[in-house]
């Protein structure tokens, strides 16, 4: 290539300055990113990059731009930022020259829905066996939304039109606002005491910052510990909060709320019709077995020749009678020699016993005859006695007393004259 074909850097970066700085599109740009490397001259001007995940780009804001901000910046914050770009030549450099910068409030508002996402997750509010089970027939429903719109009237006409025969109760309140939270936590505690049997709890579609207070931990917490089934029905399809993480049914919109409370009337109809049919065939299938039944019986061998049956057993019984006969007779004759014999035992026992008996009485009244008085008496002695005592030393009388001499043939009566001892001694 001929060397008159080169150009210079300083040629280079000017036509980059002139073909950027002449773009349309770039004579305009808006521009969102976080804040890193923020540094403030005391002129006013401030210096920063603005990046994202992947790239970074310089931005310079002047004084007479930087005097009209109403935020103070510094590193992390997330903003959106409108201004130009701008080559400096001498470095082959561009920046963003902005003219505006405000905070990015939907992505700082994202920020905390992940952090509290995450958070919650963590702490089990999300878990499915936390999640309780929607009634398929209710008949007491809540709803906690805003007295006015057409959220309201959506969900009233949905469930009318549905299951006529639910009682609805309104919890009207705030869905939107600082106070919304407090308000939306107050109505669900209000309406677990209502002994209900599920609750929708929602709002129509808005911004994200109208949404907000279903993102609320507070709110999300309110729902959690709910014992009534909580059904969170929060603003269009594409719209997610925190309180349909936590509610134990999430519904798409307020009118989708109305209808997984509820089920159609007009199925459950059809159903019961359904089943009445099934449960008529069910009946007529049962009754035709049993009336099978009933004919099997009656052409039975039994019902039909009933007296077969009474002679089988008649002979049986006959038979039994018999051998029955025989066991008692055999039975009594036993008997009758068992007795027999027992007695002629007893008999022998007795006539043993009064054997022994009286050989016993022979040889006691034996030895009584030897020892008794009476024989001694046979050989002339005699038996003394006073006052029924008897006397066996002369001692035990006195003279002139009257004693009894017992003979062996009668009694004399004496009277004592005088008492000789034996040894001579008066």
């Amino acid at each position: 290539m001929p060397n008159n074909q080169y150009i210079s850097v300083s040629e280079l970066n000017a036509y980059i300055k002139t073909y950027l700085e002449n773009n349309y599109f770039l004579q305009e740009v808006y521009v969102r990113g976080e804040i890193s490397n923020f540094k403030a001259q005391t002129s006013g001007s401030l210096y920063f990059a603005i990046k994202d995940e992947n790239a970074a780009v310089n931005v310079i804001m002047f004084p007479m731009y930087s005097r009209n901000l109403k935020v103070k910046l510094k590193d992390g914050d997330l903003v959106l930022i409108k201004g130009k770009i701008n080559v400096y030549e001498q470095r082959g450099t561009y920046s963003l020259i902005a003219s505006e910068i405000i905070f990015d409030s939907i992505g700082m508002l994202y920020i905390q829905f992940e952090q509290l996402k995450e958070k919650l997750a963590s702490e089990g509010y999300f878990a499915e066996e936390h999640k309780k089970i929607i009634p398929s027939y209710p008949t007491r429903i809540g709803l906690i939304t805003a007295s006015t719109g057409a959220a309201i009237q959506d969900m009233h006409r949905t469930i009318k039109s549905r299951w006529p025969i639910a009682n609805i109760y309104v919890f009207p309140c705030l869905v939107q606002g600082e106070n919304a939270k407090y308000d939306i936590v107050k109505k669900i505690q209000e309406a677990d005491n209502y002994n209900l049997d599920v609750i929708i709890c929602g709002r129509g579609g808005g911004s994200i910052e109208d949404l907000w207070p279903f993102n609320e931990e507070i709110v999300a917490k309110a729902i959690y510990d709910c014992n009534t089934p909580i059904i969170s029905a929060v603003g269009h399809e594409i719209d997610t909060t925190i309180a349909d993480y936590v509610a134990d049914v999430r519904a798409l919109t307020p009118t989708d709320g109305a209808v997984k409370a509820t089920p159609n009337i007009q199925e459950v109809l059809n159903d019961i019709e359904k089943y009445k049919k099934q449960a008529i065939v069910s009946m007529n299938n049962y009754l035709n077995i049993l009336n099978k039944d009933v004919n099997n019986y009656k052409n039975a061998y039994v019902l039909q020749n009933p007296l077969k049956i009474y002679e089988k057993y008649r002979y049986l019984v006959d038979e039994l009678e018999g051998r029955l006969k025989e066991i008692i007779q055999k039975m009594t004759h036993s008997s009758k020699l068992e007795i027999i014999d027992n007695v002629h035992r007893i008999d022998l026992a007795i006539q043993q016993n009064i054997k022994v008996n009286k050989e016993s009485y022979l040889m006691a009244v034996s030895k009584l005859d030897g020892l008794s008085p009476l024989k001694v008496l046979n050989r002339g002695y005699a038996l003394v006695t006073s006052n029924e005592k008897v006397i066996y030393k002369i001692d035990d009388v006195k003279e002139n007393e009257m004693i009894n001499l017992a003979l062996s043939d009668g009694n004399i009566k004496a009277k004592v004259i005088n008492k000789e001892p034996s040894n001579g001694r008066k």
